[in-house]
């Protein structure tokens, strides 16, 4: 049954990326595990450099066969060359309860964020945030702190002729937070909903070859400042398609990602929708790879491209290239290296204009088992 809940579970977001309302997915975790590592990312155009230190912390804590608490939190430092103030600390912590029931089929999981992040920004920091917010660069650590959050979700799941179907409602609730460091007014986020459908064929693993795909519609409530609403963001629809599959002893995924928005409402009190969509489609296609060379070491693949179509307004496009690799140690049953390393090439689209960009990704990772 561990694969009928595969597709919708509860993704344990390693580098301390925030969650939302979509419904994330991995395994039910079922034994002790603690999760650490490092992660630096660095892109730069001509005149300019971002930077990102992480050091994520996570531990899975099984309660029983059918329940599992995941506490998640992270410290990070990011720095603009151009900026003079850098943002150091640590992120907000996710404590996280997963619960499966009904013979495997449903989970439902549920979580709170307490404010650990920072969020009150001065002098420069707000232009360190508007870098790590860029889509194309994803980093780990987008935003440090949003303040107190809440989200619940059920996804069910059951197998059909060897094909495993499900879909999940899911609810984001975030109690804002103080952007300014010289202001009192709350930045309140809107409610976020989403709605989920997927399946995953070669569900006895009877092939060599399985694929799994994701329908994902989020609808976005008003976010406020102080008592006036101030945006709303588009709905998003995101597609993705992965396959999974072996050639000789090298086991291969690729994947794709198709995420498009409706246009935002913006205003101050009243909310107006734009008049051109400011959302760009976002595509990403990509591949990695796993060849054992022994019981213990593996070597990893990476392959991605993003491609970010222009909006309305012909900006915020991107076109970005990366490849690298890595490879995996396990030490004992109970302890496992991963290590990785990306460069990425590419450029920022934006009217006429065309920014080079370029970027380098280390991720170490270790897991310990208890």
């Amino acid at each position: 049954m561990k694969n009928k809940i595969f597709i919708f579970s509860l993704f344990i977001l390693v580098f301390c990326g925030l969650t939302n309302a979509q419904i994330q997915k991995s395994t039910f975790f079922r034994e002790s595990t603690l999760n650490t590592g490092i992660s630096m990312q660095t892109w730069s155009t001509n005149d300019d450099r971002i930077t990102e230190f992480v050091v994520p912390i996570s531990y899975v804590l099984p309660i029983s066969k059918d329940f599992t608490l995941n506490a998640i939190t992270c410290s990070a430092y990011a720095g603009l060359n151009s900026a003079k103030d850098n943002i150091i600390g640590f992120a907000d912590t996710r404590i996280i309860g997963s619960y499966i029931a009904l013979d495997n089929h449903l989970l439902i999981t549920g979580s709170v964020s307490a404010p650990t992040g920072k969020t009150r920004l001065k002098g420069d920091q707000s232009s360190v945030a508007s870098a790590l917010a860029l889509y194309p660069f994803n980093f780990r650590v987008p935003s440090f702190g949003q303040g107190i959050s809440a989200s619940l979700a059920g996804v069910y799941a059951f197998e059909m002729k060897g094909i495993i179907m499900g879909g999940g409602l899911g609810f984001t609730y975030k109690n804002g937070f103080k952007p300014y460091d010289n202001s009192e007014l709350k930045y309140v986020p809107g409610m976020e909903v989403s709605v989920n459908f997927g399946g995953e064929t070669n569900a006895g693993n009877r092939r060599s070859m399985k694929l799994t795909w994701d329908i994902t519609y989020t609808l976005y409530g008003a976010d406020k400042y102080g008592d006036k609403e101030v945006f709303k963001s588009g709905n998003k629809l995101l597609i993705s398609l992965r396959s999974i599959f072996k050639v000789n002893k090298t086991d291969l995924l690729v994947y794709l990602n198709e995420r498009t928005k409706s246009k935002n409402d913006k205003g101050f009190g009243t909310l107006v929708t734009e008049q051109k969509n400011s959302n760009g489609n976002q595509l990403e296609l990509g591949g990695m790879s796993y060849s054992p060379l022994n019981e213990k070491l593996g070597l990893k693949g990476i392959a991605d491209i993003k491609f970010y179509s222009k909006n309305e307004y012909e900006s915020n496009g991107a076109l970005v290239f990366g490849f690298g690799g890595g490879f995996n140690y396990s030490l004992s049953n109970n302890f496992n290296l991963d290590l990785s390393l990306k460069y990425s090439v590419g450029s920022l689209k934006n009217k006429s204009e065309s920014t080079s960009v370029t970027g380098l990704e280390l991720i170490g990772g270790l897991k310990f088992r208890f």
